[in-house]
């Protein structure tokens, strides 16, 4: 019986620290083509949810979900424009805080899976290709500043030709002041 009891506390213990420590940041997107992938769109825009865990007071890590849209351009010489591309990143993130401050600067690297819906491409001179889904692995250093709970963070996005920058500007809910 005092083993159970015991078992009961420490489970209860364990769920009460852990719940301190999981915590949830979601927000929008803002991104900027970059490259090659400039060449055939523009701006885009998304959303993200971001659960992380914190393993120490100065790292997190955690599960980044995304997706963001990015209209559609002219493409390069005038051969004809590309409709709007689709992108949903997968990726296991991990940060470091330079402080436990209020005020919080902070880099970090995502890596994982980018799922890629390319757009139709419209041929000058009436022909149309249907877009594909595609995915490509890929990788994301990010750095940015945590207010209160706040985040201004900044993160470039590399997977093959698809390479964007991307502001983001989330919120924590939960835990972890």
């Amino acid at each position: 019986m005092k083993k159970l009891i015991l078992s009961i506390c420490a489970i209860a213990l364990f769920a009460y620290t852990a719940n301190a420590q999981f915590h949830i940041e979601l927000g929008p997107s803002f991104n900027l083509p970059q490259g090659d992938f400039a060449d055939s769109y523009d701006l885009g825009a998304g959303v993200y949810l971001e659960p992380r865990y914190a393993m120490t007071e100065n790292i997190d890590l955690g599960l980044h979900i995304g997706f963001g849209a990015f209209a559609g351009g002219d493409l390069a010489g005038g051969g004809g424009d590309v409709s709007a591309a689709g992108i949903t990143p997968v990726l296991a993130t991990g940060h470091y805080r330079f402080s436990s401050n209020n005020v919080t600067p902070y880099a970090g690297l995502g890596l994982g899976m980018y799922f890629v819906k390319s757009g139709d491409v419209s041929v000058a001179g009436g022909g149309t290709v249907e877009g594909t889904s595609d995915s490509e692995f890929g990788f994301a250093p990010r750095a940015g500043v945590f207010i209160g709970r706040m985040n201004l963070g900044v993160a470039y996005n590399i997977a093959g030709d698809l390479n964007y920058l991307q502001f983001m500007l989330g919120v924590r809910i939960l835990s972890r002041d």
